[in-house]
């Protein structure tokens, strides 16, 4: 991996060297309110592009980049990734002093964090939103403004094995099944499969499943100003409890079983059913099928048969650095990446589901991609508008939900102490905040 060179905070301005730098600078600030002339082949404005993931998302990334380089002669792109906590890293640190890139790739849930403190542009009439899928944008805003662009997206599923069920005769459930309908499937998959295989995991340690749960009541995790927990504690322990028969006769996967180093999941042949982003399928495809199996995707279950709750979630956004001196360039880049045919092609569905209409008509689809979007239209009709936008301390939230949790399949605490600590840690992490 390209650890050393992308883990250190990357300066614009170190881009350049030296006094050119300098007097660069100042003649791009000397153009005023950008109605100097737009660059040229021989004098380009310079933007600079960063984003997170591994080396064959980089080598795609920089082909499009590349090609948007030869048919805009004028801007030069600098482009900079690196593995997912160096690349926070290196951006929370660089906030404090304003010296964010031109375009960057941001997490949801990172999104107020960001956008909430100023340091994101507001998007606004600077890109043009007319090809974007409906629904896709309604988790790019906060406070009625556009402050990021989704660029793919992603829905809630259950991944699962249809060659298990098929061969134990086990019915594939519809939408609409109960939660205590899932717990069952599983304890009859796992009595099915036999030793090492499980019918699914304990999922009431995702804080994401709790708050689809808690949306399937008409109720929500956070509050609608983000700022407070918008449940109760009964409701909390309720939760937790779900999955404790299955926990005590073995259904799923103890917790030394599931912290072991070959972890039971779908793509690793131990378990039947996964709830995950339905893009987690393209990352699973290859190891189940060259193995001779098979994988499809259903609607999770519901607290209410009538509303399954699942929205579009933005699998990743780009957005615009509130300081960018070249909003026009950034927002050229962005439309390329988003909206060229060409560049979907090359792009295809690395970053999940494409946002816009054209990307969508013109990616080559595999048949993992093909799975997804076949999904999603099973169950288009059932999607509801998203969650608030997350609080800027929804990490650290989501990480003591998980964390306190453990203490419960541990059994070193009840579901009613973890509930009153988890309450108490999150009203500390919300006042940090303020």
């Amino acid at each position: 991996m390209h650890h050393n060179d992308v883990s250190r905070p990357i300066r614009r301005r170190t881009l350049l060297t030296g006094a050119t730098a300098t007097a660069a600078l100042a003649a791009t600030a000397a153009c005023g309110d950008g109605d100097g002339p737009a660059g040229t082949a021989d004098d380009p404005i310079e933007i600079s592009f960063e984003w997170w993931g591994d080396e064959a998302r980089a080598d795609i990334t920089k082909q499009a980049v590349d090609l948007f380089m030869e048919q805009n002669e004028g801007i030069k792109v600098t482009a900079n990734f690196a593995d997912y906590p160096a690349y926070w890293e290196s951006l929370t640190g660089r906030m404090a002093s304003r010296d964010l890139p031109d375009v960057f790739q941001m997490d949801y849930p990172r999104l107020r964090q960001f956008g909430g403190t100023g340091m994101l542009l507001p998007l606004d009439g600077v890109v043009d939103t007319s090809d974007f899928r409906e629904g896709v944008l309604d988790t790019a805003k906060l406070d009625g403004q556009l402050i990021a662009v989704p660029v793919g997206t992603n829905v809630f599923g259950l991944i699962y094995r249809p060659d298990w069920f098929e061969e134990h005769g086990i019915a594939v459930p519809e939408a609409g099944y109960s939660w205590d309908d899932y717990a069952e499937l599983i304890r009859t998959l796992t009595a099915a499969l036999g030793d090492g295989r499980w019918g699914g995991s304990d999922w009431t340690g995702s804080y994401l499943l709790a708050e689809l749960w808690l949306r399937q009541q008409g109720d929500s995790f956070y509050s609608d100003d983000a700022a407070s927990l918008n449940f109760t504690k009964e409701q909390l322990v309720q939760w937790w409890t779900i999955a404790a028969p299955l926990q005590a006769d073995g259904s799923v996967p103890s917790p030394e079983e599931a912290a072991a180093e070959n972890a039971p999941g779908v793509a690793a042949g131990t378990i039947a059913t996964e709830m995950r982003w339905d893009t987690a399928v393209n990352g699973y495809w290859s190891t189940v099928t060259e193995g001779g199996g098979s994988l499809g995707i259903i609607a999770p279950p519901s607290a209410d048969p009538a509303n399954l709750a699942l929205h579009l979630r933005p699998a990743m956004q780009y957005v615009v650095g509130a300081d960018t001196e070249q909003p026009e360039a950034a927002a050229k880049l962005i439309e390329f990446l988003l909206g060229d045919p060409e560049a979907a092609k090359i792009l295809g569905t690395n970053r999940g589901i494409p946002a816009t209409r054209t990307a969508l008509d013109n990616v080559e689809l595999d048949e993992a991609s093909q799975a997804v979007i076949d999904y999603e239209a099973t169950v288009e009709g059932h999607l509801a508008g998203a969650p608030v936008v997350p609080p800027a301390a929804a990490g650290a939230v989501e990480a003591k939900f998980t964390e306190i949790y453990q203490q419960v399949q541990y059994a070193t605490m009840t579901p009613e102490d973890a509930a009153d600590l988890f309450f108490t840690e999150a009203e500390t992490l919300f006042a940090s905040e303020q």
